[in-house]
């Protein structure tokens, strides 16, 4: 687990500004779209519970010390950032990043600079393993979703308050039914087609912990009640009329008596469980659940809704892996052994064979856009350093000597 956080003086005027991402290589991160074409320059933090704003970053010596930059971007081509049209950004909301060195996932003990915070508050960040089946990302399944987003409320314009979790959150969830999830998202047409195409949904509260343990005895229906709950007549189902007439989003939707507004949202969630979904701050939030012992990265936080109390309400929507697997496959550069992986070698050259194959083959393009941080105020990137030592022009030995 990771998040991507805003670098001072950044062109962006953002305050609290922070996106999920999960580590699935040594490099790089999976995150969303939305988060990677929003704000150039941005610091992936792993190792932490702990949540540290932009402000903090300089005088938090732990936190500093686990912070990398990010120096690559890879979205796909197709994707187009709109703040304000939710169908735009929400289409393949997906993207990696690579960050300025690889992190080290066979060392024993934690940064130095954090040895004074509990054994429970820290960790060696590792990897996860990225899904690209479809069976396990079918209705019913168990998910977790974690972040450091708002815990319940979508932040106003004129709120001026951080309101992001001071430490990491999961909520349990469970995989719903796309017939029953596109209700809710009506009257975007696109949006309708995205979900089909690309994305999750969750609703309900799922039965695993963020050890995989079982929660519950009874799970929950893909629209959010037991059986036993609608027995004793505890579930309210939404009434769901005729859809209204379009407003241009961000207005408020008026769903009979539900109001929704359509905003950059993201997961959220804890070690302290709060909803079952996402909420502002959450966006690029890892959707986990298992595979047999082992957790598995199915999905990317990206779309809530909001009531007309600003509480942040499902269903939730995840960019899906499994079907955006081409894309990861083809970005990511990742060297380490596949002991999880259900690939074998062949299918693994396929893939690369794929990879190789021009844009309009393959079906995707992908942009990559490679940031430079000599000029920022915050100093060069690592990968930059060791460029500049490497251009470096040599002195012949006999120049040096005759210097004394």
């Amino acid at each position: 687990m990771a998040y991507l956080l805003k670098a001072g003086r950044s062109p962006q005027k953002y305050d609290a500004w922070i996106c999920g991402g999960a580590i699935v290589s040594p490099s790089f991160i999976v995150t969303s779209a939305a988060c990677v074409e929003d704000v150039q320059f941005m610091y992936a933090v792993a190792g932490t519970v702990h949540y540290v704003n932009t402000g903090r970053l300089a005088e938090d010596k732990c936190t500093r010390a686990l912070a990398k930059r990010v120096v690559l971007s890879c979205v796909p081509k197709s994707y187009e950032f709109s703040y304000d049209n939710i169908e735009k950004w929400s289409y393949i909301d997906i993207a990696a990043v690579k960050v300025e060195s690889p992190y080290n996932f066979s060392l024993t003990i934690p940064t130095p600079e954090c040895k004074h915070l509990p054994e429970n508050e820290i960790w060696i960040p590792d990897r996860i393993y990225i899904n690209y089946e479809a069976k396990f990302q079918n209705p019913g399944t168990d998910a977790l979703v974690l972040g450091w987003g708002h815990s319940s409320k979508w932040r106003e314009p004129s709120d001026p308050t951080d309101h992001n979790e001071k430490l990491l959150q999961y909520a349990s969830t469970l995989i719903q039914n796309k017939t029953q999830c596109k209700k809710y998202y009506r009257n975007l047409t696109d949006l309708q087609a995205t979900i089909d195409k690309y994305m999750i949904c969750t609703l309900a509260k799922g039965n695993i912990d963020d050890q995989g343990h079982l929660i519950v005895t009874e799970k929950s229906n893909v629209d959010g009640c037991s059986d036993n709950d609608k027995k004793a007549g505890r579930c309210k189902l939404e009434r769901l009329g005729p859809p209204p007439p379009p407003i241009p989003i961000p207005s408020i939707y008026d769903f009979d008596d539900v109001y929704v507004d359509f905003r950059r949202s993201i997961p959220n969630n804890t070690r302290i469980t709060r909803r079952h979904g996402i909420c502002q701050n959450d966006h690029g939030g890892p959707l986990v659940t298992w595979i047999g012992a082992h957790e598995v990265l199915i999905g990317v936080a990206s779309v809530f809704r909001i009531s007309h109390e600003l509480e942040c309400i499902g269903p939730y929507l995840y960019t899906s892996t499994q079907c955006n697997g081409q894309f990861l496959q083809c970005v990511i550069d990742d060297n380490t052994e596949h002991e999880h992986d259900t690939d074998d070698d062949d299918s693994r050259r396929k893939q690369k064979d794929v990879c190789n194959m021009a844009p309009a083959e393959r079906g995707f393009d992908i942009i990559e856009r490679r940031i430079s941080w000599k000029h920022h105020p915050d100093g060069p990137a690592e990968n930059e350093l060791k460029e500049e030592i490497f251009e470096r022009p040599q002195i012949p030995l006999h120049n040096l000597y005759n210097r004394f």
